[in-house]
């Protein structure tokens, strides 16, 4: 959701600060005063905002409307860390896919977080954090197949280079074969004198 009040328009790691700030429970008033008191913020007022400072009621703004919509992302990352996490621990007693380890997994959280949007469907915060978890799925199990997909290709690609190497080898034994001169023949007479040496009889 686009937003255009004081506090959206600053810079995101200004944005960032006052989100932890308000998460520490730092008092509202103090947050003000470092805001109005920081060069980026004031140029923005003053480009903006002709200069009116931020005042209690920006700050109350935000906090019902960008830091909730911070607290929402934030709390999507920490429960994908888990998933993650879980799913890791899956993987170790199995020899399944993640992927559908996690699927597997997810399937009786959607239906639980299903039940809860139709008793609150107004809850856009609910939807939000729904469309996030399901798009994290369709994106590791999207990885997931390519991976598979790219072992595939590697294990074709080796078993074709050994294919390879072992006709390239077969070829040139038989190169060589072919290269070598043949022996010269013997006469009758080399045959009997050889044959002679060979079992200790007398030269004729």
């Amino acid at each position: 959701m686009s937003r255009n009040g004081k506090i959206a328009r600053l810079p995101g790691p200004i944005r960032e600060q006052i989100n932890l700030r308000l998460q520490n429970d730092e008092n509202g008033r103090d947050i003000i005063a470092w805001l109005n008191s920081n060069d980026e913020v004031k140029a923005v007022l003053a480009n903006e905002f002709a200069g009116h400072e931020i005042n209690d009621e920006n700050l109350s703004q935000w906090k019902h409307g960008g830091y909730h919509d911070w607290e929402a992302h934030q709390f999507a990352l920490a429960e994908t860390q888990r998933i993650m996490a879980e799913g890791m621990e899956l993987d170790r007693v199995g020899d399944k896919a993640l992927a559908d380890k996690l699927a597997a997994w997810l399937l009786g959280r959607y239906a639980l977080a299903t039940r809860r949007l139709i008793e609150n469907e107004n809850d856009p915060a609910a939807w939000k954090l729904l469309r996030e978890v399901c798009h994290d799925l369709v994106a590791l199990r999207r990885g997931d197949h390519f991976a598979e997909w790219l072992r595939i290709d590697r294990e074709k690609l080796e078993l074709h280079r050994q294919r390879q190497e072992r006709e390239e080898k077969a070829a040139k034994s038989e190169a060589e074969a072919e290269s070598r001169p043949a022996a010269p023949a013997l006469s009758e007479d080399e045959k009997e004198r050889r044959w002679r040496q060979i079992f200790g009889m007398q030269p004729l």
